[in-house]
């Protein structure tokens, strides 16, 4: 259907100032005609201005999916190779695209959301999911989006001007504490934030840690926009007292769902 194909119908309802709605009966009636009838998008609106619907994502986007061919790199050398054992193979209707990541200390991660085949077609904006694994303990961690910028009063060691803790970024995830091989999941797609399978702390709240007091706002999951964006990861232990860089290795996967402009019924 088109967007010319439906009409918008409006009605004002009364109620009693003062007193809340506990449940609304709708019943829908329509005489003297033939055919067929679709409703779609009930709203309520408080105030005296109407305004437009806002549809759903899934009338809005289509999801983007690709091929993924591991032929590629063969079909594509001058004098390939023999491949032994198991062997590559064509995946078509892709929907998510998956990286996999590794890195030590403190690393900046980059990531593509761009279509594989035609680099300029645009994607729209989603989001990350994310799953490490460190290889050493650690006592505080800190993903974040890699956009950020030193706040007046947020800096957590102030006598030390180059300590990464006195940045803060845009969005930011902390997590306190963890041991080698603890699986940390992080998926926006999915609202789910856990360590070993158990729900992570999302509250607003001050972290006592190593001297330091660390404000954080809610726990953001990280947003994936269109092109190449970077995550930070920052593994700490604390050594003399103080959060440091110390090596940490990990490893993991990077997911995202692509998609594009497709359906819209408005």
């Amino acid at each position: 259907m088109e967007k010319q194909d439906w009409t918008r119908f409006f009605t004002e309802v009364e109620v009693e100032e003062g007193k809340k709605v506990d449940s609304i009966d709708f019943s829908f009636v329509a005489e003297g005609f033939d055919g067929e009838i679709h409703v779609t998008d009930f709203q309520l609106q408080g105030g005296e201005q109407v305004t437009g619907t806002v549809p759903h994502i899934s009338e809005i986007l289509a999801h983007k999916y690709c091929v993924l061919d591991e032929t590629a790199v063969i079909h594509t050398v001058a004098d390939p190779k023999e491949v032994r054992g198991q062997q590559p193979q064509v995946f078509e209707g892709v929907k998510n695209r998956f990286y996999n990541i590794m890195g030590r200390g403190h690393e900046a991660i980059t990531i593509p959301n761009i279509f594989e085949t035609r680099f300029d077609q645009p994607t729209v904006t989603t989001v990350l999911d994310l799953t490490l694994k460190p290889k050493n303990h650690f006592d505080l961690l800190r993903i974040s989006s890699n956009y950020g910028t030193r706040l007046e009063g947020w800096g957590i060691y102030e006598n030390d001007d180059s300590h990464p803790l006195n940045v803060r970024y845009s969005r930011e995830f902390w997590i306190e504490g963890g041991r080698a091989g603890d699986e940390i999941r992080l998926f926006g797609s999915t609202g789910e934030a856990t360590k070993n399978g158990q729900p992570l702390d999302r509250r607003a709240r001050t972290i006592e840690i190593a001297g330091a007091s660390i404000p954080i706002k809610r726990q953001d999951f990280m947003s994936a926009p269109y092109g190449s964006f970077r995550v930070r990861i920052e593994f700490y232990t604390i050594v003399d007292d103080i959060l440091r860089d110390t090596g940490v290795g990990y490893h993991g996967l990077a997911e995202l769902i692509q998609w594009e402009f497709g359906r819209s019924k408005l």
